[in-house]
């Protein structure tokens, strides 16, 4: 699975190379106006590292953290409910459909030496109340294979309770007792016609800390 290859560590790995490779340089003559609304250190906290992703490896990469359908992947996998692997699949497709560089704007922070966020600003419509029910619909608790996956839909802090936007917390349990479970939040917006999305890979602990990245990074587009 995807989330097998790009765990948290994965991509902390992937910011801090894109870091140390001038990923966070972007030519002025490159610089569309989405690109400004990306958080910068300035609206995070003191010590947080930042990169920009701009190559499509980079996007492609990042937005198959957590691909529960494995897209692209040549395996047999069996879902309980079967109707959850279509709803599944949507999910990760309207996702994936925001890793095309020239239409969206994606950076990384890595708090504390430890927690990593993808936050990304794209021209790309998505269909925010569409991939929530998807994520928390009738499917909001499935089996896939050997693991079962459960996903909440988390309250919008007051900031941004009037927006268009869905925050969601997903685990996945798998059934060896040794093995460790994965959490994801996600977090949609549509703002002015453009999509604001964030992923995070931290625990549970940490949704305190997920709301408010997501709040800033949406009134980041709301405010411009």
């Amino acid at each position: 699975m995807y989330r097998a290859l790009l765990t948290e560590t994965g991509m902390v790995g992937l910011l801090l190379v894109a870091t140390a490779c001038g990923g966070s340089d972007v030519e002025a003559t490159e610089v569309v106006s989405r690109d400004g609304l990306l958080l910068t250190v300035e609206d995070l906290p003191t010590g947080t590292q930042v990169a920009r992703f701009t190559e499509p490896e980079q996007l492609v990469m990042n937005l198959l953290l957590d691909t529960p359908s494995d897209l692209g992947v040549p395996r047999n996998i069996v879902y309980d409910p079967v109707e959850c692997g279509e709803q599944s699949s949507y999910a990760d497709e309207a996702r994936l459909s925001l890793s095309d560089v020239d239409s969206t704007s994606m950076m990384g922070a890595y708090l504390d030496d430890e927690r990593s966020y993808l936050a990304l600003v794209s021209d790309v419509p998505l269909d925010i109340a569409r991939v929530a029910d998807a994520h928390t619909g009738s499917c909001s608790t499935y089996r896939m294979n050997s693991r079962t996956i459960t996903t909440s839909r988390l309250d919008l802090p007051p900031a941004i309770a009037t927006e268009n936007a869905a925050m969601l917390y997903e685990v996945s349990d798998p059934d060896n007792p040794d093995w460790a479970n994965d959490e994801v939040f996600y977090g949609y917006a549509s703002v002015d016609g453009y999509t604001i999305t964030v992923v995070s890979m931290n625990g549970v602990e940490f949704e305190s800390e997920f709301t408010e990245f997501f709040t800033k990074a949406v009134l980041k587009a709301r405010n411009r």
